[in-house]
């Protein structure tokens, strides 16, 4: 690599929300780095993140926002549950949503109990220059279950290795729905919204067994979704958005002959940013989840404000070890871009 000239640093702090998960996290440096003669040699700088002085980063490239489809919570009793407890547990999570009415309340046993409002209210929507979503729940007393078991959300889901059995279990779901120009909606808030009206189907379902959020391919159990929202305290909750997935890589190999790790990050292009990937890891698998997370953080905070071949390190040894990040066609999907990461030393 070409020598570099350091351009200047920000102080930033990653608190990982995984405290339960891993209870791991640190300070962190963003290290900002360009090739000698790009422009005029100043001495480097300290500023913590925020600092007026620090000059804006322009953003990097960004993706197509990216909608799975709508979370699904599953039960493992079919409930009778009304349509107004869904839309009192919905007022309760979601403050700005509105709802005309009182919901009908299903006929049927076999009909579904549903809550449907719109968020923001009409007048608050004008004002922002959008239209409202259609946001709410709805309950399923039934499911189909073929081919669940096989499904990415199920198998890749290393967290959880009972998620199969949990399917097995399912004899309900209940569904979120959003709807509308989602394109005019902060891709953040259309997120915060919809976990809040996942926690709010859990206030009211008491089977819940699982939660999928099929914007990162995930499976969670539902206290774990239901703390990680609470202790993210209005932010997006990292570690349940964006999930690290994991893999054996048999291209990169240990003197011993066995295989190295290889992660992924899935859920980032629901914001409109390139995944993370992390190929020929030898430590261990905890740290690298550590990293990719913290490196998710910084993305989903801050924007995706990372050029290629720039840096980032951190200020306490052994919490992160310095790595380049660059931007490069991905080796584990395809057709796409990712942010691909380079452990380096830096001298």
């Amino acid at each position: 690599m070409r020598p570099c000239s350091l351009r200047h640093t920000a102080l930033t702090r990653y608190k990982s929300d995984r405290q339960k998960h891993r209870g791991l996290g640190g300070i962190m440096f963003k290290l900002w780095s360009r090739r000698k003669g790009s422009e005029p040699a100043t001495p480097p700088r300290l500023a913590l993140a925020g600092d007026p002085l620090l000059p804006k980063r322009p953003e990097g490239p960004r993706v197509p926002f990216r909608y799975r489809g709508p979370a699904v919570i599953l039960t493992s009793e079919v409930e009778n549950i009304s349509s107004a407890a869904l839309q009192n547990a919905i007022r309760r999570r979601v403050p700005d949503i509105h709802f005309d009415k009182p919901p009908p309340e299903p006929a049927n046993p076999g009909q579904s109990p549903t809550a449907i409002g719109s968020y923001p209210e009409m007048v608050k929507a004008l004002e922002m220059g959008r239209t409202p979503l259609i946001c709410g729940v709805a309950y399923n007393p039934g499911i189909n279950l073929d081919g669940m078991d096989k499904a990415d959300f199920v198998t890749s889901c290393w967290w959880w290795p009972e998620t199969r059995d949990v399917v097995a279990r399912t004899k309900a779901h209940a569904v979120t729905i959003v709807l509308g120009q989602s394109e005019k909606t902060p891709a953040k808030e259309r997120i915060l919204v919809e976990m809040n009206l996942v926690a709010a189907a859990l206030d009211v379902l008491k089977s819940a067994i699982a939660v999928v959020w099929l914007d990162a391919n995930a499976m969670w159990k539902p206290d774990l979704f239901l703390s990680g929202l609470e202790e993210a305290k209005g932010e997006i909750p990292v570690s349940l958005a964006v999930p690290v997935k994991l893999g054996r890589d048999t291209q990169h190999l240990r003197p011993d002959g066995t295989p190295k790790w290889f992660a992924r990050t899935e859920g980032l292009n629901a914001l409109g940013i390139m995944e993370v990937e992390w190929r020929g890891f030898g430590g261990e698998v905890p740290d690298l989840i550590k990293w990719m997370h913290g490196i998710a953080w910084y993305l989903v905070n801050k924007g995706p404000i990372i050029a290629s071949g720039e840096s980032m390190g951190t200020d306490a040894p052994g919490v992160m070890p310095p790595v380049v990040i660059r931007h490069e066609d991905s080796t584990t999907v395809l057709g796409t871009q990712a942010y691909v990461v380079y452990p380096q030393r830096l001298s």
